[in-house]
């Protein structure tokens, strides 16, 4: 059997995006814990006889919220289970690559998180029963109706690109969003009253903006095709964008929807701050978050990433991803995703690992985890907290999903399409001459 100390050994650093994805805090890894808060009071009827441990191996250090929140949930359980026990190892980021090892050297895991289920869809135990039971606190909707809609869109989705015919293999934790970041002080200064949800409006709210001289926009190299990835969605929709990610000869790179993109950010490029020319990231959201420029799009884990520079009294405000005149993709269409919490399949206490999934998303813990943690819950009618409030909203009323980006990834997009659309938001081409060179490269790939 493989011990924990060595299998930590192996660890590489954490990808950045996961990293940015959630609440900084200091590393314990390996640190067991079943410590749980004082004062909370189950609503739960078990009716289930469960014994024995559970092991979880947590990709949150012990000091972040979500273990926290996680601690409450093991209280609740415990209180209803007391002869059923929750073991913690708090990994930290690592555990992603901690965890796949552990299981193929037979350790005793029951529960994981922060696996892709394409790691090794083996791994993954089909829960679809437990997701049909009634939700903890909140008998009228099963867990499956308690979590966010598109939530359990998103987490479908990626279970169907890794082959899992299963309905549910996991509960979607920790939720994201993109969306439009804006100062609603300077949205004041300017006069701007109404929200914009369609690109002409999102233009006339540019012009405004500019007009009062403020700088409507920022960006950096890091996030500099968000903008363009999400105009081109809204005109072609998931399948377009698949399309043109899988192959450079598709006819949809030819078409009127490509050089409509590259006319749209260059009309944008004269709403930018002037210094995205030069900003490498974290530039453009120091830039936003010192009050120089009005809006920047980006996930809703951003305002974590800049509270040092913000503070605590900083009028943030968010917005969905205009729609855009003649698309076919429309304002129910989000970018998000989630981390989700899986039970194993050699799990020796399945039973019991499934029922403590369902504490772990009961509303009373993720109300805890939004209001004391300031994290994003995974519940209905949890509300969203802080600065990402509104985020909330937008994704409580989603019905479908993209990735982060639009999905829109080949070697052709990034070396050309974002190449030159780079150019043209920094001035650097005109939008004729980056889609004649555009067309010219194609036969390249």
């Amino acid at each position: 059997m493989l011990k924990l100390k060595k299998i930590i050994s192996m660890a590489l650093v954490a990808s950045f995006l996961l990293t940015t994805l959630v609440a900084c805090g200091n590393t314990k890894k390996g640190d067991a814990s079943s410590g749980t808060p004082s004062g909370v009071v189950s609503n739960n009827k078990p009716t289930k006889e469960l014994s024995g441990k559970v092991v979880y191996w947590s990709m949150w250090n012990e000091s972040e919220p979500q273990a926290q929140a996680i601690k409450k949930a093991v209280e609740l359980f415990n209180k209803d289970y007391p002869d059923c026990k929750v073991e913690i190892q708090w990994l930290g980021r690592s555990n992603s690559q901690v965890v796949p090892p552990a299981i193929q050297g037979n350790e005793k895991i029951d529960i994981i998180d922060n696996l892709p289920y394409t790691a090794d869809p083996t791994m993954f135990l089909d829960i679809t029963s437990m997701m049909k039971e009634p939700a903890i606190g909140q008998p009228d909707k099963t867990v499956e109706e308690s979590i966010l809609h598109v939530l359990n869109v998103a987490n479908k989705e990626n279970q169907v690109s890794a082959g899992l015919t299963g309905e549910h293999y996991g509960v979607p934790m920790s939720p994201w969003t993109v969306s439009f970041f804006y100062n609603k002080d300077l949205f004041a200064k300017a006069g701007i009253e109404k929200l914009p949800t369609t690109w002409t409006e999102f233009l006339e709210v540019c012009k405004t903006l500019k007009s009062s001289g403020i700088n409507a926009l920022t960006t950096d190299d890091a996030y500099m095709t968000l903008i363009p990835n999400g105009y081109l969605a809204r005109l072609v929709d998931k399948d377009g964008i698949a399309k043109l990610s899988a192959s450079a000869k598709d006819e949809l790179w030819k078409s009127e929807a490509v050089s409509q993109t590259y006319n749209a950010m260059e009309e944008l490029s004269n709403y930018y701050s002037s210094n995205v020319k030069t900003n490498k990231y974290p530039a453009g959201q120091q830039e936003f978050a010192l009050g120089e420029a009005a809006m920047y799009l980006n996930a809703s884990w951003f305002p974590g990433e800049v509270y040092n520079t913000a503070g605590d009294e900083f009028p943030w405000g968010a917005f969905n991803f205009p729609t855009v005149e003649g698309g076919k993709q429309d304002a129910s269409t989000i970018s998000l995703g989630a981390i989700p919490m899986s039970v194993v399949s050699k799990s020796d206490n399945k039973e019991a690992a499934m029922e403590f999934l369902k504490y772990c998303v009961a509303k009373e813990v993720q109300d805890s985890l939004s209001k004391d943690g300031q994290v994003a819950p995974c519940t209905v009618g949890s509300e969203w907290p802080g600065a990402v409030k509104e985020c909330g909203a937008q994704v409580e009323s989603a019905k479908f999903v993209a990735p982060l980006a639009q999905g829109l990834s080949s070697d052709f997009v990034n070396a050309v399409f974002s190449a030159q659309v780079n150019k043209i938001i920094t001035k650097s081409a005109t939008a004729k001459d980056a889609y004649a060179t555009l067309l010219k490269e194609i036969n390249k790939y």
